[in-house]
């Protein structure tokens, strides 16, 4: 881009000097744009992780809100059933009855973000079910579920879950 400033005389219309040219030269431009490919490196690099974080967050709370639906739901001894949760690598299913079943039509499944997954699950008496006993809300299943980042596996989350069926998370 090329900009020269013109003078004006009494005889005519002339060009200022060389001197007096303005623009861009090719370096400038390649200067301007490696700056701007370094700053959205480091803003994409950051988002990403932020995304990260955010998502094992969300699962966290997922679980954790839906271990207190199962919870709630035997507690109000909703439909007369006891109900529970069953935990796999990219799923959380709330479930009812005595034992999960997949075939269930009215079981309540909750996908885990891609960038999550279930890393550990420690029940009592082993499985990946935790099933809440009526009138207490109590369960025989409690223990530990960690979750973690895919992309980054020292980022992990705990849920805790007491015999007394309360679920919190680290």
């Amino acid at each position: 881009m090329k900009i020269t400033r013109h003078i004006f005389r009494k005889e005519g219309f002339t060009s200022a000097p060389k001197s007096l040219v303005w623009g861009f030269t090719v370096m400038e431009f390649m200067i301007a744009l490696s700056i701007l490919i370094v700053l959205g490196t480091i803003i994409l690099t950051s988002m990403s992780s932020f995304r990260s974080s955010k998502a094992l967050q969300i699962v966290s709370e997922e679980m954790l809100s839906l271990l207190d639906e199962a919870r709630g739901n035997t507690l109000s001894a909703k439909d007369s059933y006891a109900y529970g949760a069953h935990f796999e690598s990219s799923i959380i299913v709330l479930f009812r009855g005595t034992a999960y079943s997949i075939s269930d039509p009215n079981n309540k499944t909750v996908d885990i973000d891609g960038a999550v997954e279930i890393a550990d699950i420690s029940l009592a008496g082993g499985g990946q079910d935790v099933l809440f006993q009526r009138l207490t809300g109590k369960t025989n299943q409690n223990g530990t579920i960690i979750i973690r980042l895919k992309s980054d596996n020292l980022k992990t989350k705990t849920i805790a879950i007491e015999a007394s069926g309360v679920a919190s998370s680290n």
